[in-house]
């Protein structure tokens, strides 16, 4: 199935701090990537194909540099127990992308979603950034909310099977029950409103 897109084209932080007890840290050797696994089997990928899925997805692609991009979340006592990838520039399209986002089940409920949405804003305002989107799934409820928050917005494109997106997005505003949702084209202009249906 295709993923949904989100966009945010002025992003606004709020400047969120981490809770105590956690702190920041970067990406710095591939002696992570195992710690990159064990965040990212939560619920992102599979671990049997975790540094391929490494690889791959943040070695690979046209944009994402591991070492530039990738951060952790992690406690004092140095367990890394989440990861978010802030890329500058996804496939040529001048945009930022907020990608490969996890945390460690026992850590989820304690606002780090929340904490590395606004973080990732932070990092596409120092970069100059005004257009940036995300791909997710409708699966991952927590998140959509998160980045509803934060200001992202769904998009309506016609994916390679001939679709469109809005019975998906239908979906997620009556599961969340949104009262409301603007819904945007592929360029990002005004589409339609949706309204919860529950």
């Amino acid at each position: 199935m295709s993923s949904l897109k989100m966009y945010n084209f002025d992003p606004q932080p709020k400047g969120l701090k981490l809770p105590e007890g956690f702190k920041i840290v970067k990406f710095t050797d591939e002696s992570e990537i195992s710690e990159w696994v064990d965040i990212c089997k939560d619920g992102l990928i599979s671990a049997e194909n975790g540094e391929k899925t490494f690889r791959g997805e943040l070695m690979e692609l046209e944009g994402p540099d591991p070492y530039r991009d990738t951060y952790f979340i992690a406690t004092d006592a140095g367990e890394k127990i989440a990861t978010i990838t802030v890329v500058p520039d996804m496939w040529h399209s001048g945009m930022g992308y907020i990608h490969m986002v996890a945390c460690k089940d026992e850590y989820k409920g304690r606002g780090l979603g929340k904490f590395m949405a606004d973080f990732a804003l932070q990092k596409f305002v120092e970069m100059g950034k005004k257009k940036t989107f995300l791909l997710t799934g409708e699966s991952r409820l927590a998140a959509l909310s998160t980045y509803i928050k934060a200001g992202y917005l769904p998009v309506n494109y016609i994916d390679d099977k001939g679709l469109d997106m809005i019975d998906r997005w239908q979906g997620v505003v009556n599961v969340l029950k949104l009262e409301s949702l603007q819904l945007l084209d592929n360029e990002g202009n005004p589409f339609m409103v949706l309204h919860c249906e529950a």
